[in-house]
């Protein structure tokens, strides 16, 4: 089978969406909604976005695979570095299981490398991608459990707003404060799109205090509360988490357990390690001898812990919460 892989260009993208969509119709729950389309053309909008990464499959004239690797700016032991994450991959049903998802795999990791990216990262099938050189167990997406002990609080005096330009920069301030001598950490990107909201279910704004700025933060309007990021200074930690507990005495928080006790007041909060490297959270070492490299070995011998990953707005669109 005769199958060539070359990058997108805007008259494949119809057919792109098209090998998405059937490729995950079936795999979200309850059938209720296909978000890998949309995903695509969002990471498309994303500051870093190559189309040479953008890599198609095509059986003669037909597109019958297509992967996306998307280029982000990381932090790895404390240092700036490029890599690119994988996903979505997907292939037509009925050309599955021919060889085509390793070609275009194959392919998107010797373009990564030439450009200069030292890894790809993914959350996939544990069974599949180690086969391509992913190593499991690598990253948590969870940080900290946190319950509120002393629930006595109110909430007078206090607003949220959407994130508008003129945040950007204090956002990324506080982002570089609170990650820069960071494990692993993902940099969600300069401009609004990447800290605004993507989905209905999901919050991005600027939470005040009697008219004084405390931070930022993107929640997921669930029960439990799941808080995906948070940027706010120590002193204005214990106000910010309260407030966004609403009366729910237990929430899950994407930072480190130790980070969180040397600003919580032990008598209003219980804060528990939650951090958890799953089989599916993964990373290839693309460059060897490189910084990445050096974390994976940590993190392989126990000498550190996996970093915590918080994937930015744009990736709202696909986390399960079903709106």
């Amino acid at each position: 089978m005769n199958i060539k892989i070359s990058p997108e260009g805007v008259p494949d993208y119809n057919a792109i969406a098209n090998v998405n969509y059937q490729a995950f119709l079936n795999w979200h729950p309850n059938n209720q909604y296909v978000s890998e389309p949309i995903l695509v053309d969002l990471l498309r909008h994303s500051s870093f976005f190559d189309p040479e990464l953008s890599l198609v499959a095509k059986l003669k004239d037909q597109i019958v695979g297509h992967a996306l690797f998307t280029p982000f700016k990381f932090i790895v032991l404390g240092e700036e570095q490029m890599g690119v994450i994988l996903g979505p991959i997907a292939v037509t049903p009925g050309y599955q299981r021919l060889g085509i998802g390793r070609q275009l795999i194959e392919e998107g990791h010797k373009r990564a490398k030439s450009k200069g990216y030292t890894f790809s990262l993914l959350c996939g099938h544990e069974t599949y991608y180690p086969r391509f050189g992913y190593k499991t167990e690598m990253f948590s997406v969870s940080g900290s459990r946190v319950k509120i002990v002393n629930n006595d609080f109110s909430h007078e005096g206090f607003s949220e707003r959407p994130v508008n330009d003129g945040d950007i920069p204090w956002i990324r301030k506080a982002w570089n404060d609170q990650h820069n001598q960071d494990s692993l950490a993902l940099s969600p990107g300069q401009s609004i799109s990447d800290w605004c909201n993507h989905k209905a279910k999901c919050c991005s704004t600027v939470i005040s205090f009697q008219d004084k700025i405390l931070g930022y933060a993107r929640y997921a309007k669930t029960t439990p509360l799941i808080v995906k990021e948070i940027l706010v200074l120590d002193e204005n930690m214990e106000l910010t988490l309260q407030y966004l507990g609403k009366g729910q005495i237990e929430f899950s928080v994407p930072l480190a357990a130790n980070t969180l006790t040397k600003v919580l007041d032990p008598y209003r909060f219980q804060v528990l390690d939650n951090r958890n490297a799953l089989e599916p959270f993964m990373i290839k070492v693309i460059e060897n001898e490189s910084l990445i490299d050096r974390y994976c070995t940590q993190v392989e011998a126990g000498s550190i812990q996996p970093g915590i990953i918080v994937f930015p707005s744009i990736f709202d669109l696909d986390d399960g919460v079903i709106d």
